[in-house]
């Protein structure tokens, strides 16, 4: 067994981590599998050699949630990964992100003639980087159909993870010219969850960055410096993340908090 990274396609790279090669018919780099995080959101795509030696697509999935039991291979397997960046997913195959967390996502199922063509393509297809440029494809399709919505909500997320001030969904309907309604639709279909609880989450991370590292004076600092109403507001969202304070965080740390 083989397995290797590779850079993804230049037009995906805004899109996609890496892209994960297992080769089981390869001479061996490793009796390990590579180490990666699971639970990342992915294309996966699993062939095979028949007994005729015919190509046969075992897989070809979306996944909202990888599990850590789909990467075995044997001698006649190809394992291809496109590893996706947060909320893209969804956005590039235009699915909601409460049906991508529900479980794995078959191509048949989310569109069956697109699936069939590439199965057909892949099949024929005999080196992995054809595979691979196949699946390219199809992704590159996909971003030019639904480009602006991924924009949307990579703009917005990331605005959001740096600058997670009250005014800031105010300040991204402007710049992205958006009405309320409309952009509440959408960040809730492909995020799963609302602006506002996004927004409140990215404050409270940072606001837990700051208080680990232990980078004030008074806790009052931490509230005020993150853009809190006042330092009671910080501490009930604090509980409501953790079921902690922050005064008893400081003193035991989370891993000893009451259940």
């Amino acid at each position: 067994m083989q397995h290797r990274y590779e850079i993804p396609h230049e037009q995906l790279t805004e899109y996609v981590r890496t892209i994960l090669i297992i080769e089981g018919f390869s001479t061996p780099d490793s009796n390990k599998l590579p180490v990666f995080t699971n639970g990342m959101t992915l294309l996966f795509c699993k062939t095979g050699k028949s007994n005729a030696g015919h190509e046969e697509i075992h897989q070809l999935s979306l996944y909202g949630k990888a599990p850590s039991d789909i990467w075995k291979v044997n001698e006649q397997s190809t394992i291809i990964a496109y590893f996706f960046r947060p909320f893209v997913l969804s956005c590039l195959f235009n699915i909601s992100a409460d049906k991508l967390s529900e479980k794995q996502l078959d191509l048949g199922t989310w569109n069956p003639q697109i699936n069939l063509a590439l199965k057909t393509q892949i099949a024929d297809a005999v080196e992995t980087s054809r595979k691979i440029e196949i699946l390219d494809n199809l992704l590159l399709q996909q971003l030019h159909t639904n480009q602006q919505t991924c924009r949307i909500i990579q703009y917005a997320t990331d605005q959001m993870m740096t600058n997670p001030g009250k005014e800031i969904i105010a300040e991204l309907l402007k710049t992205l010219n958006l009405n309320e309604r409309a952009f509440q639709r959408i960040f809730k279909k492909y995020v799963g969850i609302s602006p506002t609880h996004y927004r409140r989450i990215c404050q409270f991370q940072q606001s837990f960055g700051q208080l680990r590292e232990k980078q004030f004076n008074k806790i009052s600092e931490v509230a005020y410096d993150n853009d809190f109403a006042d330092q009671s507001h910080f501490i009930r969202s604090f509980r409501e993340f953790t079921q902690i304070t922050p005064k008893d965080y400081l003193k035991t740390g989370l891993k000893n908090k009451k259940e």
